[in-house]
Parts: C-alpha cells; sequence; structure tokens
C-alpha cells in the first residue's frame, strides 16, 4: 500500500488552501470516493508524522488524483513548497468510502472548510449514477472559501454561505440548507464533512428530518492504520457505545453512530 507519487501541478486556491495533482496509478485506481491518504511529508524526522488528506477526485485512466489541503501547521506548510516532480511517500488509500444507494434521485453534499474535498470526488460518483447533485458550502469569509465552483462539475447546483455575509448565504451552512428545506427542497441522501460542531448540528437536526445521512470526520492521525489508536471516537450500534476508530472504522459514518 505504499507508493511513491509524483508531484504533477501544486498551487495555491484560496488564503491559506492548496491543491495538489498527482501521479500515482495505482491509488488513482483503487481509491473510493471518502477515502484518504497518508502523506509522508519529507524526508527527514521534522515534521515526524505523516499528515491525513482525503482524496477530492482521481483520474484512473491518467493515473492522477487530487487532493486540496489547508495549511495548519508546520507539516502543511512545508507540504505547500513542493515542486513539479517532486516524489510523495503515500500510505493508501486508506478508510472506510462513501456508500450511495441507487433507489435515492436527489444527493445533499455539505460542507465546511477543507470537508469540500472528499465531497468533490464523491460528486463525481454521484453524477455518473444519474444522480442530482446539490452541493452547499460554507466558510468564515470570502477570503476562507475554495473556489468550489471550479472543481466541482458544472452540473451540480452549488450554494454558498459565509458568517459574515461577504458571499452568499448570510450564516452558517446548516442554515443554509435549513432555508433550503423551507423553501420545498426534498433530499433522498445526505452526506457532510466538515468541523465537529456542524456535523453535530447536522446530526441533531436530523434526529426530526430523519434522511439518510452519512458523515466523513475530520481527525488528526498518526498510523493511519489502526495500531496507534489515536485517532479515537465513541460510537455506538445496536443501543451499545465502544471506541472507534477514524482510520480504520471510518472517516465515514452514519449520522446516528457517532456519540457527540
Amino acid at each position: 500500500m505504499l507508493s511513491k507519487a509524483r508531484v504533477l501541478e501544486i498551487r495555491k486556491v484560496s488564503s491559506n488552501c492548496y491543491f495538489l495533482l498527482l501521479e500515482e496509478a495505482r491509488i488513482a485506481r483503487e481509491s473510493l470516493p471518502g477515502q484518504f491518504l497518508h502523506i509522508r511529508i519529507g524526508e527527514s524526522l521534522t515534521p515526524f508524522l505523516r499528515r491525513p488528506f482525503s482524496i477530492a477526485g482521481t483520474s484512473p485512466e491518467n493515473g492522477t488524483l487530487k487532493i486540496l489541503f489547508q495549511v495548519m501547521g508546520e507539516g502543511t506548510r512545508i507540504l505547500s513548497m513542493v515542486q513539479k516532480e517532486d516524489r510523495l511517500d503515500c500510505l493508501g488509500p486508506l478508510g472506510s468510502g462513501f456508500s450511495t444507494q441507487k433507489a435515492h434521485n436527489t444527493s445533499v453534499l455539505l460542507a465546511g472548510g477543507i470537508g469540500a474535498a472528499p465531497l468533490m470526488f464523491l460528486s463525481e460518483a454521484l453524477l455518473r449514477e444519474q444522480k442530482k447533485v446539490i452541493f452547499y458550502y460554507g466558510a468564515s469569509s470570502l477570503e476562507q472559501i475554495i473556489p468550489v465552483r471550479s472543481f466541482f462539475p458544472s452540473e451540480a447546483e452549488v450554494y454558498l454561505a459565509t458568517e459574515d455575509g461577504s458571499a452568499g448565504y448570510r450564516g452558517f451552512v446548516t442554515e443554509a440548507f435549513q432555508e433550503g428545506l423551507n423553501n420545498g427542497l426534498k433530499p433522498a441522501e445526505i452526506f457532510a464533512c466538515g468541523p465537529k460542531p456542524m456535523l453535530q448540528k447536522l446530526a441533531e437536526k436530523n434526529r426530526d428530518w430523519k434522511f439518510p445521512m452519512q458523515i466523513s470526520l475530520e481527525e488528526r492521525m498518526a498510523c493511519g492504520i489502526g495500531a496507534c489508536q489515536g485517532c479515537a471516537v465513541t460510537v455506538q450500534e445496536k443501543g451499545e457505545t465502544r471506541c472507534g476508530l477514524v482510520c480504520r472504522d471510518g472517516p465515514v459514518f452514519n449520522w446516528d453512530e457517532v456519540v457527540w
């Protein structure tokens, strides 16, 4: 599962977000929407640990895959400085992917911040299944918005929300989605990825909505394969709680599995 991916392109797409195009045929062929790569940032011991990155799309015919990432600390700062033709040590694809229900026709995707990345990949798969895709994307301000309209397929309907009202709906993305429901939107299934408060709010609301909904958790990881137990999350099934691991049991969970 270890591979050396070649950097084909890296560019800044917002104030602290970068797009990375990699070439690695096996990963491009095997990856599913919702899975991630665990990337070693450099050859030195700094940073020592790999970093997890959602796969934002693949082109199996070209052997390429897309990554979107935010500069959050030293590791991602170093990653933002890689050059074309550099090689990145990648472990993956890892984790569970999204599952879709063929009987459902309208899929609503909700993301906050860098949570848009796995949903970009998912949107391509849903459109191949002839589904209608509606995407709600939220950020704190216009400056923080990833240009999702340029990354998402043109067939997807895209709605923006910013907390300060500098772009799209003024408020949280969950509120923009609620307004859509109030105006007659009838989603058949929901997929979401973003900050924990956003996902928790959706889970609370879905106790009343009762939509089929899957969420992808963002979590710091050390090993990425379930050995270190560093990405533990409390989950429940059949009325009993247990310790789950985001890297191995997730990152995709059903909305009612996670104990907030």
